[in-house]
């Protein structure tokens, strides 16, 4: 449970506790363009977050800490909780996605299925004048179209530069019609098609990396912790036996200066 205690106290107890045990703490930093950084000797905890949040994030940093004391490649979940952890994964997964709303990827999978509809309403209406149009094949009444014309460049690019002896002209998938006035309304729905596909594979690639990120078991269980301070009764009900193998080894003080991060904020692990 969060403490109801003042956060700007907290925060100063946590970073003296912090730096005692021969750790620099930054807190004027814009840590690397993440909320936190931890590095071996060293925390980091961007300047643009309020108290509360620095609180999180130090707490956070130091399950990183703690966790490196352990297993200095900070990449095996059996060294945090015992043989057989990857079993947990799923468990501590659901904490990470009540701890950080970006774990899901909400707003990312959204825009991917509406660029899905878009891609199927532009492929319908490419295929009521060319019936054996296919997204996965190509536009053969386009290549002819296109073969000695700059339009083709738009196919791979959503925005393009043509530079010749005499001149040098931009093209973009916006302004395509004004730019080749002869261009058929399939053609240019085609056009639109290619660069929503793009636009998909990108997000694909960005959620890809996102749930490989945050299944990595240092962020595991760094979300872990946060999620004990954030509301530890959840936490005992999304993740059971992550909580009954960490309570285990933790009153056994397994897992170096978290008991005493934890008694600064109040949190009475049980």
């Amino acid at each position: 449970m969060v403490s109801t205690r003042n956060s700007t106290l907290i925060k100063s107890e946590l970073i003296r506790y912090i730096t005692s045990l021969g750790i620099t703490v930054n807190t004027v930093t814009k840590a690397r363009g993440n909320r936190g950084f931890f590095k071996e000797g060293r925390i980091d905890v961007s300047k643009t977050l309020d108290d509360d949040f620095a609180v999180r994030v130090l707490i956070h940093e130091f399950a990183h800490y703690s966790h490196f004391k352990l297993d200095r490649k900070m990449n095996d979940l059996d060294v945090l909780f015992g043989t057989g952890a990857d079993g947990l994964t799923e468990e501590l997964l659901d904490v990470t996605k009540f701890v950080d709303n970006n774990a899901i990827a909400e707003k990312l999978t959204t825009e991917k299925e509406k660029l899905a509809t878009k891609i199927k309403t532009l492929t319908n209406m490419i295929k009521s004048t060319y019936p054996d149009f296919s997204p996965a094949s190509d536009f053969k009444p386009f290549k002819r179209y296109a073969r000695f014309s700059d339009v083709r460049y738009l196919e791979k690019y959503d925005r393009v530069k043509v530079s010749s002896v005499s001149s040098n002209k931009l093209y973009t998938i916006a302004t395509v019609k004004e730019d080749f006035p002869d261009i058929e309304e399939e053609f240019v729905a085609y056009l639109k098609l290619k660069s929503s596909q793009r636009r998909r594979a990108k997000i694909s690639r960005r959620i890809t990396k996102l749930k490989k990120y945050y299944a990595e078991p240092c962020e595991l269980f760094a979300r872990f912790a946060e999620g004990l301070y954030l509301d530890l009764e959840k936490v005992k009900c999304v993740a059971p036996n992550a909580y009954a193998r960490f309570l285990e080894r933790y009153n056994k003080n397994y897992y170096f200066g978290l008991r005493e991060i934890f008694s600064i904020v109040r949190l009475l692990i049980y």
